[in-house]
């Protein structure tokens, strides 16, 4: 079988929004032995949408369409999928009326404007919506059409519905995914040896990642087995987790297992290491709170040693150190967890950009690691400390 997909947007095209619904959406097709051959980035423009969806029909077994479905005048994609697939578009009056149902939950009237979500192509199928008011509709056939929405969280649950009815192939190939911090891309590679890259029945590769290296290894389920035997052993303590494991989720189960608590304080990370914890749902059972430390005086506001930052700077072992022991002492918590560094664009008391310093307070006492990140920008940085936190508290024993 084969596939395309298509993100249906002008802010794909221009760079307002940052394409990854087709990659996401490639991907799940691909673990099922469905060969996605193009995918595609096309503007709010009827013509040339029309165009790639009839050459995509005359190609492809499976056509999908993300984006485009909303109730604005440069909302195309229910048009385009009418005219080349020769179908009348068709107002469905029990749609319009759970579109209408969805305006009043939320105490507002819905405006004529969304009148056209509720048209579908005739004979098409709908893919209702319970996060929005854009249903999606699919054709079976040969070929099977399909049109998404383009917000993810709007579309993904309808995919996840979907899949099961497309009589996709079952998977072909199994995969894990072995996830790492704290050594680089060239060191997982030099450590896995003559294990990287195509064998017969495997494949390994590495993707660099802000949340640190992965090892991904794909193929037959007994090769892959065996080949995933000799990562963990070649890589050892610094595998953090596998396949849908996250480092805030771990984070947090560890602490609800021990029945600890935690607290952060940070600077170079502007409140993102909180953020990451309590993206977990039931975060509060274990996550007290966090301070935003972003000055010297604030530091020392929640409880950090003035003379401790005047001797070494904001940026040091010794400030995380005491960052991490006033978090833990200002929230009464099990443990506390600090970060400082620098973002850039400049170097900050001596501090190269990319310096970041993490440490963790807790009852055996408290522990410190020195990172260097390459400047990449300063919200990769920000990010790769976050997780650098969060990787330093998980790898305490």
């Amino acid at each position: 079988m084969k596939a395309t997909v298509i993100g249906v947007g002008s802010e794909l095209i221009v760079g307002d929004t940052l394409d990854t619904n087709t990659a996401v959406i490639a991907a799940s097709l691909s673990d099922r032995g469905v060969s996605v051959v193009t995918t595609h980035r096309v503007a709010d423009e009827a013509g040339t949408l029309v165009q790639i969806l009839k050459e995509s029909l005359d190609r492809y077994d499976l056509v999908i369409t993300t984006g485009g479905l909303g109730p604005t005048p440069d909302d195309l994609t229910r048009e385009a999928w009418a005219e080349a697939l020769n179908r009348p578009l068709v107002l469905d009056e029990t749609m319009l009326k759970r579109i209408e149902a969805f305006f009043s939950k939320m105490g507002k009237t819905m405006l004529p404007l969304n009148k056209k979500q509720a048209k579908k192509p005739k004979g098409a199928r709908w893919l209702p919506n319970p996060r929005g008011t854009a249903p999606g509709f699919w054709l079976p056939g040969n070929p099977t059409a399909v049109a998404l929405p383009g917000p993810p969280h709007e579309w993904r649950p309808m995919w996840q519905q979907l899949v099961p009815q497309l009589g996709l192939p079952p998977k072909a190939t199994a995969k894990r995914t072995f996830k790492t911090f704290g050594v680089g891309e060239s060191e997982i590679a030099d450590r896995l040896g003559d294990l990287l890259g195509s064998h017969d029945g495997f494949e390994v590769a590495t993707y660099a990642k802000v949340d640190g290296v992965r090892v991904v290894v794909w193929g037959r389920e007994n090769e892959v087995q065996r080949a995933s035997k000799t990562v963990i052993k070649r890589l050892k303590k610094t595998i953090w987790g596998q396949d849908q494991d996250t480092l805030p989720g771990l984070v947090y189960r560890r602490l609800k297992h021990e029945g600890h608590t935690l607290a952060v304080m940070e600077s170079v990370t502007g409140g993102l290491v909180a953020k990451l914890i309590t993206d977990v749902p039931g975060a509060s059972a274990v996550f007290l709170g966090g301070m935003v430390s972003y000055t010297m005086g604030a530091k020392a506001h929640f409880g950090v040693s003035e003379a401790v930052l005047r001797e070494h700077g904001t940026v040091s072992e010794a400030a995380a150190l005491a960052m991490a022991e006033a978090a833990r002492v200002r929230l009464g918590t099990t443990y506390g967890l600090s970060v400082t560094g620098v973002a850039g664009p400049e170097p900050l008391e001596g501090q190269p950009v990319g310096r970041v310093f993490v440490a963790v307070a807790g009852p055996s006492g408290k522990r410190a690691r020195a990172y260097l990140f390459p400047d990449q920008g300063r919200e990769v940085i920000r990010q790769r400390a976050a997780y650098a936190a969060l990787a330093f508290f998980w790898s305490m024993p």
